[in-house]
């Protein structure tokens, strides 16, 4: 099996790394990253739905979207991203258990009291410190997980706050957990010692693990990958099932209530209810948002700046 470490800490790249190893080679690998601070949501979540947009806004965290299903994570450089990626026969039952048992075994090493969850999570002491996913693309699995070394907790948990009431879809929902740093159990414990000892240790499933490099002829598709699809709006904030938004709030002592039909992150239906005309400004703003893209950056644009016709900073809170 191959060890790649990636020089990179930008979620986009290291995203679409994984998706080019998956689909661009027949060659194992175990792959580790480290992201700057970011919110990596599931293949069939709705971002805005995960998030809490006013927290990473002010704190300049990313918003990604992965290949794989499950829930919204968050990673800054206290979090380590490993990966699986190889071939497996199409007869094969494809357990995830099985595939991370090795990098389980070389934490329980460091840390005995490690356990597994029914769902496959590393727990300690009950609590969480990685959580995992996976996806199949016809003989070749990515099999993926968080570890939680030293990672800012109050960030992670402010990032994921959100208001799923306000949403009736058929999205995956998060489950959020109680979670963890392994440093909490060691000082010893940190990216840098596990990195280190990785290429050295053997495990049931993988025999040997060598540490190699990212092809240079990888480098250009990865690019095209990062470019036309993990940074862009329309992957992290449109691919998502169709959903409604609802919300009540009130503007200048008027109760306003209002619903957002939302198909491939655009806004195609608005329906509101108003008890009194005092409101009329703002209904008029909120009928303006049809046909609008429903995202916490797009929406910022249009009603945070004086310039946009219908700004409204108010607005723009309530719409998540």
């Amino acid at each position: 099996m191959n060890l790649l470490i990636s020089s990179s800490h930008d979620p986009y790249w290291n995203l679409a790394t994984e998706e080019y190893l998956l689909k661009n080679s027949s060659e194992d690998f175990l792959f580790f990253y480290i992201n700057n601070p970011c919110v990596v949501v599931g293949k069939h979540q709705i971002a805005q739905k995960e998030v809490n947009a006013p927290f990473i806004l002010a704190n300049n965290i990313l918003v990604a979207r992965r290949l794989s299903g499950g829930g919204a994570v968050y990673h800054d450089k206290g979090n380590l991203n490993f990966s699986y990626i190889q071939s497996v026969a199409i007869s094969e039952s494809i357990s995830y258990k099985i595939i991370t048992e090795s990098i389980f075994n070389f934490l329980k090493q460091l840390v005995p009291e490690l356990s597994l969850s029914i769902r496959n999570d590393f727990l300690l002491k009950g609590k969480k410190i990685s959580g995992s996913a996976m996806h199949v693309y016809k003989d070749r699995v990515l099999a993926h997980g968080t570890l939680l070394i030293d990672c800012n907790l109050r960030n992670l948990a402010l990032s994921l706050k959100a208001n799923p009431d306000r949403y009736s879809d058929r999205s995956i929902a998060s489950k959020r957990s109680s979670v963890m740093n392994l440093s909490e159990v060691s000082a010893k414990i940190n990216i840098d010692y596990i990195l280190a000892n990785l290429p050295n240790f053997t495990g049931e499933v993988n025999k040997k693990i060598n540490a190699s490099n990212l092809p240079e002829s990888a480098i250009t598709p990865i690019l095209d990958l990062v470019k036309t699809k993990y940074s862009t709006e329309e992957w992290i904030f449109g691919y998502s099932p169709k959903y409604v938004y609802q919300h009540r709030v009130s503007f200048n002592n008027s109760e306003i209530s209002y619903r957002l039909e939302v198909v491939k992150g655009i806004i195609e239906e608005v329906s509101i209810e108003s008890e009194n005309l005092i409101a009329e400004n703002i209904l008029l703003k909120i009928k303006l948002l049809q046909g609008q893209k429903h995202n916490i950056y797009s929406l910022q644009d249009k009603l945070t700046s004086k310039k946009s016709p219908i700004f409204n900073r108010n607005l723009y809170a309530s719409l998540f």
